[in-house]
């Protein structure tokens, strides 16, 4: 029985015990009307052919400094690129300033923005007793560089390079398996998360390869995490992959951005194809996001595949071939933000390991056009939604018994209008199936106000306590309505 002291969000079908005319829902979010918001560099300029989250992939908002700061990958125009990390600011997440720090060189200057020549993921860690490493980042390259390292800064932009990252299955591996575990590949993301135990107090997820199952690549690229409590040293989840093309309709799974919310660990995965146009071995790479989830954070399922988090943009716009998103998101004035770097239709025939035909007369291809970044925003706990089938017919759902601490309940509702689009709320015994007295469908107060959080009242009860002990709440959707998620709090917050 699943205990709701906080917050409930509606991830799968298996939280709900009876559903009519109702359907889960992933969310497309919104992607700013200013993308991309990052430019390119000028010509000449470390940055002037790529610049974006990708191999470096990190943005972060710094409450300290009340700045969102990047960590993004980027090469010049070139015919071997070389990536390499730079550093950008905003006070407002869309207009990004690339300081000249002075600290690394490019073309016999150092006037520029660059903090590193490798690249990887960065965390902020607000609780480390050492300022020198307040900044950590697990970082591969620049080429020819050995192995995955952790790096320390003190303020994210001056870096000192430590101990080599230490994964057990890297160290033990064989070579037999069929995931080739002992290929240290990218490190696609590096989370804090101050919620676990101390163990686990940090997630690395990274890129391991097996053999695929559909028409493409012999290899596919599958996911990967581990937990450590710090970033030197970390063990395997012992059910990897979390992720695997062969056990979905995709044919790659590229990179990823966690989150963790509500209790909830969410995936938003590169869900990558070959469209058969003719170009590279098996067809032009394609890309978009999509979601899966996890209450444990080791094992994920898919979550509704079929629908898209951030769709690719139309034909001819900057992020109209695939989508590379960040590996953390941003939770601030009510919004999700979702920082990501953008390709056109010009990348063809990519990936190079795979797709490049044996008579391309340069070695990377696709990979020598641009790539720049953008952001695309969810509402607070809106990555997923009930909604009814047609958004118009009534519908409703029973949730699973929930343990219910008493206090006041609210809804994240949105698409409602007085009299067309509502949410009607009951609280109903387990033991019998029946209302508590007070709590029925006839008693409740309408929810029609778009909110992020919005009380809901029964007429003799007002907003007051809800029943403490075994619960189930009956919630009712007509018209258009969507409901994100409910909350339960004390009746004194």
């Amino acid at each position: 029985m699943e205990t709701v002291t906080d917050q409930l969000l509606f991830i799968n079908l298996d939280q709900m015990e009876e559903t009519h005319n109702v359907a889960l829902h992933v969310c497309a979010a919104e992607k700013h009307p200013d993308n991309p918001v990052l430019p390119l560099g000028d010509i000449g300029e470390w940055d002037s052919g790529q610049a974006g989250p990708w191999q470096s992939r990190s943005v972060l908002y710094d409450e300290e400094e009340q700045l969102f700061k990047a960590w993004y990958s980027g090469t010049d125009i070139t015919l071997k690129p070389g990536w390499s990390t730079g550093y950008a600011f905003s006070e407002d997440g869309i207009h990004w300033i690339k300081p000249k720090l002075g600290l690394v060189d490019h073309n016999g200057s150092t006037d520029n923005n660059l903090v590193l020549r490798g690249v990887g993921p960065v965390v902020k860690d607000d609780d480390e007793a050492d300022a020198q490493r307040r900044y950590k980042m697990i970082v591969k390259g620049p080429t020819g560089a050995h192995g995955i390292r952790a790096a320390y800064s003190p303020d994210g932009i001056q870096w000192r390079e430590g101990a080599a990252v230490d994964l057990d299955v890297w160290r033990e591996a064989d070579g037999s398996q069929s995931i080739d575990l002992t290929r240290p590949s990218d490190v696609v993301a590096l989370v804090l998360d101050r919620e676990a135990a101390p163990a686990r107090r940090f997630t690395m997820i990274w890129q391991a390869y097996a053999n695929a199952d559909k028409p493409g690549p012999e290899l596919a690229r599958t996911k990967c995490i581990g937990f450590g409590a710090d970033v030197e040293n970390f063990r395997a989840n012992p059910d990897n992959p979390i992720l695997h093309p062969n056990d979905g309709l995709e044919q790659e799974n590229h990179f990823l951005m966690l989150a963790r919310q509500a209790g909830w660990h969410l995936l938003l995965y590169e869900y990558g194809w070959y469209m058969p146009d003719g170009t590279g071995k098996f067809g032009r790479y394609s890309g978009d996001i999509r979601l899966a989830a996890s209450s444990d954070g080791q094992r994920f399922a898919r979550v509704q595949p079929h629908q898209k988090v951030i769709e690719r943009g139309p034909r001819g716009a900057w992020d109209s071939q695939f989508i590379v998103i960040a590996d953390k998101p941003i939770v601030k004035e009510g919004r999700v933000l979702l920082y990501y770097a953008g390709s056109g239709e010009e990348w063809s025939s990519w990936p190079t390991f795979g797709n490049r035909p044996e008579t391309a007369s340069l070695p990377n291809t696709g990979c020598l056009r641009p790539f720049r970044m953008g952001l695309a925003t969810l509402r607070v706990d809106g990555f997923t939604c009930m909604e009814t089938t047609d958004r118009e017919t009534p519908g409703f759902f029973t949730t699973a018994p929930l343990e219910s601490t008493g206090g006041r309940l609210s809804v994240n509702v949105g698409s409602v209008q007085p009299g067309r689009s509502w949410v009607e709320v009951e609280v109903l015994d387990p033991a019998t199936g029946a209302p508590f007295p007070g709590f029925s469908r006839a008693e409740t107060e309408p929810v029609a106000r778009d909110s992020v959080e919005v009380a809901v009242h029964w007429r003799d009860k007002g907003g007051g306590d809800l029943p403490a002990g075994s619960i189930q709440l009956r919630f009712h959707l007509c018209g258009a309505a969507r409901l994100y998620s409910c909350r339960i709090r004390d009746a004194r917050s």
